[in-house]
């Protein structure tokens, strides 16, 4: 329930999302209510005449970011996915850069003249699928198990910048890298060949988690290039995130189905009762 004259609306059930969010949170504290929203939901009720920010997500009609622009107090739009550049643009006050992710423009944004946390790198670095930082995928492992609380978020945090702290975090995040590819291993073993957009590609169902689909879709994209597809089951339909080894833009194809996303890694939904856009290959 919405009841702050603050709001922040989040991308829910990512890291990156969050760790926007949690951006925010240092800077409001519990004077800001904090929601997360996804991909074909509504905005939420009784933001007009609120301070409101959008963390590292657009709504994905004119319409719908028109009228937040006109009813609340203050509107702002943080996010960098290529598919919602036009969206985030048309906010007055908005900041895009695709070269960033979701949690580094926040922090950016909140607190212009702190030092970019650690974690916060390893979020752009994995986000954006760069891997230049050694642990990055261990920390993606860590935040698996990590849930989605501002305070368990805080301690990651701030532990990432003791050095002491820092060898036992890693450690441990370690040992969840090796427990999280066993666990992906078994669900690329049940991969089945799909003929989808003029590809032969790889689909498979699991794990919600968004760290697990990165794991299984980059094994299953390393066998069978350009891109892999990969289900997850919900309430009201199907997730389908798409992850690629870059050389076809997979946030394009996303876009066909409704979805958006980066050209490496994008997302649709298939609604209960549809069916999947694809054709299974017989062995």
């Amino acid at each position: 329930m919405i009841e702050k004259q603050i709001v922040v609306l989040y991308h829910g059930k990512c890291p990156d999302g969050f760790a926007g969010a949690y951006a925010a949170w240092k800077k409001f504290g519990d004077s800001a209510d904090y929601i997360p929203v996804d991909h074909g939901d509504a905005p939420p009720a009784k933001l007009e005449g609120r301070e409101v920010y959008l963390v590292d997500f657009s709504y994905e009609t004119a319409e719908q970011m028109d009228t937040l622009v006109k009813t609340t107090k203050r509107f702002v739009v943080l996010d960098h996915h290529e598919s919602a550049k036009k969206f985030t643009e048309s906010a007055p006050e908005h900041v895009y850069d695709v070269e960033r992710s979701g949690a580094t423009i926040a922090w950016s944004y909140f607190h212009p003249d702190a030092p970019m946390p650690r974690l916060m790198k390893y979020l752009e670095d994995g986000d954006l699928y760069r891997y230049a930082l050694p642990e990055t995928r261990n920390i993606f492992s860590l935040l698996l198990v990590l849930p989605f609380e501002f305070s368990a978020w805080d301690a990651l945090a701030l532990g990432l910048e003791d050095d002491a702290k820092r060898a036992e975090i890693l450690k441990k995040a370690a040992a969840y890298t090796e427990f999280f590819e066993a666990l992906a291993q078994s669900s690329v073993e049940r991969a089945k060949k799909v003929s989808f957009e003029g590809y032969e590609v790889y689909f498979v169902a699991t794990h919600p988690n968004i760290t697990m689909k990165s794991y299984v879709g980059h094994e299953l994209y390393e066998k069978l290039p350009p891109f892999a597809l990969i289900v997850t089951a919900h309430p009201n339909g199907f997730g389908v995130s798409i992850r690629g080894d870059g050389s076809v833009d997979v946030s394009k194809i996303a876009e066909k189905y409704g979805g958006g996303g980066h050209p490496g890694s994008a997302g649709f939904f298939v609604p209960n009762g549809n069916t999947m856009p694809w054709t299974e290959i017989e062995d």
